[in-house]
C-alpha cells in the first residue's frame, strides 16, 4: 500500500495528492494529521511558492470525512476528531503559500470543506460539490458553516447546507465557488500547473501579504460553536443512525419512536 499522501514537487510547485482512491479520498484521522504536518513544513519551506491539493483517480476530490472511522464515536472520541479537521482546514485556511484545490470527481462533506479552506479552486465540468450532512444527521464540522457563507453568501450556503442537495460544476462556477469556468477533465491538470507556475514564481512576501489582507474573519466562538455541535451531531441517536443507513445503503429513520 502507497502512501496515504503522495507529496510531489516541480520546481516551486508542491502538489499534495490524497491517495485513497478506493475510499473515494476520504479523510480519516491519519490523513488530516499527514496534511496538517505537511502544511506545518510548508511555511518554513522557502522552495514552495505553491500548493496543490488533488485526489487520485477519477472519482473524487475528497467524499469526506471517513464514515468508518466515526461510527459508533462518544461525544468526546468525536470532539478529537472534529478538533483534528479544524486544525488542518485552519493549517490550510491560514497558509502563508497560496493553495490550489484541484478537484475532479466529487468533493462532498469534509473533501467540500477542505476545498473551501483553499485559496482557489479549479475543476472539471464532472465534479460535484455538496454538503450531504443534514441527510445523516450531522453538520458540517471543518469550518464549512462559516466558509461557505464568506464563499458564496448566506441565500446559497444555507441551500447548500439546509437541502444537502449536491450542485454540478456549472452551478458551483455560477455562484462564486470556482476561480475559472469549469474544465474538461484532460484540461484540469495542465490548467493547474501553469496557474501554480505562475503564482509561484512571485513574491512569496508579497503573496503572503495579499493572503493575510484578504482572509475572512471568523468568530472563534462561532468555530468553537460548530465544532462542538458537529461533535454532538455524530454521537447522536440521528447522527448514528444517519451514519450507519448510509454503510448499509438504506434510508435513514430519524422519525421512529424511541424505546
Amino acid at each position: 500500500m502507497g502512501a496515504l499522501i503522495e507529496i510531489t514537487q516541480d520546481g516551486r510547485v508542491l502538489t499534495l495528492e490524497l491517495n485513497r482512491p478506493k475510499q473515494m479520498n476520504a479523510l480519516n484521522s491519519e490523513v488530516l494529521r499527514l496534511l496538517l504536518g505537511a502544511f506545518e513544513d510548508i511555511q518554513d519551506d522557502s522552495s514552495v511558492g505553491c500548493v496543490v491539493i488533488r485526489g487520485a483517480g477519477e472519482r473524487a476530490f475528497s467524499a469526506g470525512a471517513d464514515l468508518d472511522e466515526i461510527r459508533g464515536l462518544r461525544v468526546e472520541e468525536a470532539q478529537a476528531f472534529i478538533q483534528t479537521g479544524h486544525r488542518t482546514m485552519s493549517a490550510i485556511a491560514s497558509s502563508s503559500v497560496p493553495v490550489i484545490a484541484e478537484v475532479d470527481g466529487f468533493a462532498l462533506g469534509g473533501g467540500f470543506e477542505m476545498m473551501l479552506a483553499c485559496h482557489l479552486v479549479i475543476a472539471s465540468g464532472r465534479s460535484r460539490f455538496g454538503l450531504p450532512e443534514a441527510r445523516i444527521g450531522c453538520i458540517p464540522g471543518f469550518g464549512g458553516t462559516q466558509r461557505l457563507v464568506a464563499s458564496v453568501g448566506r441565500p446559497a450556503a444555507m441551500h447548500l447546507m439546509l437541502s444537502g442537495e449536491p450542485i454540478d460544476a456549472a452551478r458551483a462556477w455560477q455562484i462564486g465557488l470556482l476561480s475559472v469556468p469549469p474544465l474538461e477533465p484532460g484540461e484540469l491538470p495542465q490548467e493547474t500547473g501553469r496557474l501554480a507556475s505562475l503564482i509561484a514564481s512571485g513574491s512569496r512576501t508579497g503573496l503572503a501579504n495579499i493572503l493575510d489582507a484578504a482572509r475572512p474573519a471568523f468568530a472563534p466562538a462561532a468555530l468553537a460553536q460548530e465544532a462542538a455541535l458537529a461533535a454532538i451531531s455524530i454521537a447522536s441517536r440521528d447522527g448514528q443512525e444517519g451514519i450507519t443507513s448510509f454503510a448499509e445503503r438504506r434510508d435513514p429513520d430519524f422519525h421512529k419512536e424511541k424505546p
